[in-house]
């Protein structure tokens, strides 16, 4: 016959040990991934340039007219909505003294 086991707090042998905790903080690093963003890139870019070959070089150019128009459009439409506000302020101002001259004559 097996002694009695005396009822224990603490739990001996396997469960006595320390659990282990592993925790990994999540950080972003805003430099790591632009640099990692830039190294695909430039990836894609070496791939283009080997699948194009000599072509390449027109394609970079037409890239860059590209980027070019684009740019010299924006500046046309930023252009023509500052001049249609000049001209509408113009408007509202002869309006107002108009009538402004209109009201004493009534």
């Amino acid at each position: 016959m097996k002694p009695p086991r005396i009822p224990s707090v603490f739990k001996l042998g396997k469960y006595n040990q320390n659990k282990q905790f592993h925790y990994e903080p999540r950080t972003f690093d805003e430099r790591k991934e632009r640099l990692e963003k830039r190294r695909k890139e430039i990836e894609k870019e070496i791939e283009l340039e080997k699948k194009l070959g000599k072509k390449y070089e027109e394609h970079l150019r037409e890239r860059i007219t590209d980027s070019w128009t684009r740019r010299e459009t924006r500046r046309q439409k930023r252009n023509s909505s500052v001049r249609l506000l000049l001209i509408l302020a113009a408007l509202f101002i002869i309006l107002y003294f108009i009538y402004k001259n209109f009201d004493f004559l009534l």
